[in-house]
């Protein structure tokens, strides 16, 4: 069921490897739902403190560069909107618990994991531009 869910997201490639390489390793080491949530949470943390501190760097690279700096922050603004609403739509549920189940923390998170690995990858971009690139405009 987890995988159909997949299938339809946008990030299903990422999701999908990252998930069941996530669960792999979960299920190696836990031995409860509760051991897998944990360390599904534990992965979004630390997926989430390395988006911060790209998200940082790249602000501290256009410190001099109000435009640039001000449109980057917008773009961040808007992707947190769209965060939170990609996880919504993904799952629409008033009563998570509920309607998806013991797995649902855990699920949520790993979503979350992808999503954020996939959003520092993006940022990334502007600290580690393609030299070649004619379009890349303020990622120079």
């Amino acid at each position: 069921m987890f995988y159909k869910k997949l299938k339809s997201t946008r990030f299903a490639g990422v999701v999908l490897a990252s998930g069941l390489l996530a669960f792999n390793i979960f299920s190696a080491h836990a031995q409860s739902q509760l051991d897998m949530t944990t360390h599904a949470g534990e992965a979004y943390k630390k997926a989430d403190l390395e988006l911060n501190q790209t998200y940082q760097a790249v602000m501290q690279k256009f410190k001099n560069d109000k435009r640039t700096k001000s449109k980057i922050k917008a773009a961040e603004i808007a992707w947190l909107k769209y965060r939170d609403a990609e996880m919504e739509a993904i799952y629409p549920g008033t009563d998570k618990q509920y309607d998806y189940g013991s797995v649902y923390p855990m699920c949520h998170s790993m979503e979350l994991t992808a999503i954020t690995e996939h959003r520092t990858q993006e940022l990334k971009l502007w600290l580690e531009p393609d030299e070649d690139g004619v379009c890349n405009g303020s990622r120079h």
